[in-house]
């Protein structure tokens, strides 16, 4: 144990904790990737399979912040199918999803045949592996949608700031442990993609802060869609396709739909648009001075009138 394992963990549990905070305060999952949270969900149970073979008092620490994650993750679920609306996620984001499920599913043994400990023999060892490389991919399905959300949310924000200093603080606690002589912790497995998952935030930060484009609004900020593109190493080979292509693109509705999920343009539009009273101000104000226009003109004919007169 030492100071950034421990800071990364709390970290980590301050980003579930977040997240629930801000659905129940909110009332609402929008802007928050349903897909994302049930990869994460899945993660946590192929890593934590150990809970069912390991004495749950052998290291109380390890035990209480696996439960923690397991039951949060769950939690999460629940509140965003069954109590709170939620954006809907349409066809890019499932398919996000299918290829880092899968290409997991594939690259895990093969990983763990050619880097991790224990070989193909131990199935605990691979599912670790399956983990590893599922967490350092799953925060993607949330970051599409983020693209088109057009609303503020703690996604953008603490939430995400959370999850990428979690991971980037166990960077140095693997350099803390492998020079530690009584550790001498080496896990290629959990370095490679730790490392790429920690790319992946940093790339993200770079986008976010970088750019001119991003709107500030009252309780947070909206990323224009071609800012992964243009603006991201990473996210712009990844959600690169046609430039401009989903910049003008909504989630919510339905699976398929257009518009947000819950009332939030509504909400916008109503604030954007002026009243009726108004409406009817700004209408006599243009006849005033369409009226000011015409005697303007007459007053000049007038005068172009004397001048031909004489």
């Amino acid at each position: 144990m030492n100071v950034f394992r421990l800071t990364g963990d709390l970290l980590h549990l301050f980003s579930k904790l977040i997240l629930i905070f801000t659905i129940h305060s909110r009332r609402s999952a929008e802007g928050i990737s349903l897909l994302a949270q049930s990869l994460y969900a899945l993660v946590f149970l192929a890593r934590y399979v150990d809970l069912l073979t390991v004495p749950w008092g052998y290291y109380i620490y390890n035990t209480i912040f696996k439960l923690f994650y397991i039951a949060s993750s769950f939690y999460i679920l629940f509140l965003m199918l069954r109590v709170y609306a939620r954006t809907r996620e349409e066809e890019r984001e499932w398919k996000v999803s299918a290829i880092i499920l899968g290409g997991s599913v594939v690259s895990a043994p093969i990983f763990q045949m050619i880097l991790g400990r224990g070989g193909l023999s131990q199935f605990t060892e691979v599912l670790w592996t399956f983990s590893i490389i599922l967490e350092s991919l799953a925060i993607l399905p949330q970051l599409s949608l983020l693209r088109h959300t057009q609303i503020p949310t703690a996604i953008t924000s603490y939430y995400l700031l959370a999850l990428g200093l979690y991971r980037a603080l166990y960077i140095p606690n693997w350099i803390f442990r492998y020079f530690d002589p009584e550790d001498g912790f080496y896990d290629p497995v959990a370095i490679i993609f730790g490392i790429l998952q920690t790319a992946l935030y940093i790339d993200f930060a770079w986008v976010y802060y970088r750019r001119q484009r991003v709107k500030i609004r009252e309780n947070g900020a909206v990323l224009d869609g071609d800012d992964f593109v243009s603006g991201g190493l990473l996210l712009g080979w990844v959600f690169g396709g046609k430039k401009g292509g989903a910049a003008g693109r909504r989630t919510g509705g339905g699976w398929r739909g257009t518009g947000m999920s819950i009332s939030a343009d509504e909400a916008l539009a109503r604030a954007d648009s002026p009243s009726e009273d108004e409406l009817g101000d700004e209408l006599e104000d243009e006849e005033s001075e369409d009226d000011l226009e015409v005697e303007g003109l007459g007053g000049d004919r007038d005068v172009e009138r004397g001048l031909i007169g004489k």
